[in-house]
């Protein structure tokens, strides 16, 4: 780990490098720019992993890094040394991107301020109980929520209801990270994202039980 003034002394040369490129639009100038953009990304990389460990259990474990390593990038491109510790100033933008993604992937939604207290719970997995005896009211309460579920589903879109089907393993298959989603279906993560969020509020509307 670093200590604060050795990524302020990183941060302070990235910056200054980029004023440079900026200013003078020099080649040289870019390709030590983008060397030392790389050194900085390996060396702040724990910064992500410290936030993103928490979740390993999640199905999209993978897409929180990926979150994690481009709020570092955003931090790193838009700290200002003047103005404070690059430590405050990433931590900032990485628990924020990182608790709204892993929130957005929950089956219970809570507001941002709890999603950085609590580990969410994890949506892909239903807790299996023992019954120990018959009990039709539970029987029948289950076949309820299942058919909301499926007449939620059927007011999706074919598109909406095969990426909510394989980001949750509705038809029994295990539940695939919005990463493996995207190459399946050869579409970009942002509009991946786009589509489940939709879709599941889309559900939420019109789910009757």
């Amino acid at each position: 780990m670093l200590t604060e003034k050795e990524a302020h002394d990183l941060m302070a040369k990235l910056t200054d490098l980029r004023t440079q490129f900026q200013e003078t639009k020099d080649p040289q100038v870019e390709a030590q720019l983008k060397l030392h953009e790389q050194e900085c990304m390996e060396k702040f990389r724990y910064l992500v992993t410290m936030k993103t460990g928490r979740y390993k259990a999640f199905s999209n474990y993978e897409d929180l890094n990926q979150e994690g390593f481009e709020a570092l990038l955003k931090a790193m491109k838009t700290f200002n040394p003047r103005k404070g510790g690059f430590f405050s100033w990433a931590h900032h933008y990485i628990g924020t991107r990182i608790s709204r993604s892993a929130n957005l992937h929950t089956t219970i939604r809570f507001p941002l301020k709890v999603a950085k207290a609590n580990t969410p719970h994890k949506e892909s997995v239903m807790p299996v109980q023992i019954e120990e005896r018959h009990c039709p009211d539970k029987e029948a309460e289950e076949a309820q929520s299942h058919e909301a579920v499926r007449n939620a589903l059927s007011t999706l879109t074919k598109e909406q209801r095969e990426i909510v089907r394989l980001a949750y393993g509705f038809n029994g298959d295990k539940p695939m990270s919005v990463n493996k989603i995207c190459r399946k279906l050869g579409i970009s993560r942002s509009s991946c994202v786009k589509t489940i969020s939709n879709a599941l509020s889309l559900m939420k509307e019109n789910i009757k039980i």
